[in-house]
This record gives structure tokens, C-alpha cells and sequence, in this order.
């Protein structure tokens, strides 16, 4: 941290600011909604040996970083033999 954010929060601080947490604040509004992690979940499931460029293409308003986002972060899917599957997986998956 630099010196110059050390003192901006010290003067926060001093002038009666009580958490370190962040404000709420107005921005652009997420476009990451279950409705589309479903969407995305049920492409997937049609075609397993899919990239991330064929999602880009089914979802072209949705950039391949928040795509490869939710396929990694939110559906729990990893890269396996050019195959995306669970990461977690049960006994009778392994089997299969």
C-alpha cells in the first residue's frame, strides 16, 4: 500500500469513517444472473466437448473471460482429456 492511500485512510478514519468495507457505490450491473448460468449449464450439457469460443458464439453480448468465469467459478467445470466435467465427482461418475 502506498504511502499516499495510507494517509487518504487515516484522513477517512479521522474524520469519523467507523468500517473498512467498502461503500456501496453505483457501476455497471452485473450481467451474471442464474437465468443465464442455467442457459450456459444447458449448452454445456448438449455438447460436452464444447470451447469457450462456441459458448461466445451462442452468447455473443457475453465476453469469453465472464464465460470461462461462470464455466469455471459458478457450474464448478474443469478441462479433462478436451472434456469439461464436475469437479466434483462421485464414485459412480469415476466408474462411468
Amino acid at each position: 500500500m502506498t504511502d499516499g492511500m495510507v494517509r487518504k485512510w487515516v484522513q477517512q478514519f479521522n474524520d469519523g469513517r467507523t468500517n473498512v468495507h467498502d461503500e456501496a457505490r453505483s457501476g455497471r450491473p452485473s450481467v451474471v444472473n442464474d437465468g443465464l448460468v442455467a442457459k450456459v449449464n444447458e449448452k454445456i450439457r448438449e455438447n460436452r466437448r464444447f470451447t469457450i469460443r462456441m459458448l461466445f458464439d451462442e452468447f455473443p453480448q457475453i465476453s469469453k473471460t465472464v464465460l470461462l468465469e461462470i464455466v469455471t467459478n459458478r457450474l464448478n467445470y474443469r478441462k479433462l482429456c478436451s472434456r469439461w466435467i464436475l469437479k466434483m465427482l462421485t464414485d459412480v461418475h469415476k466408474t462411468k
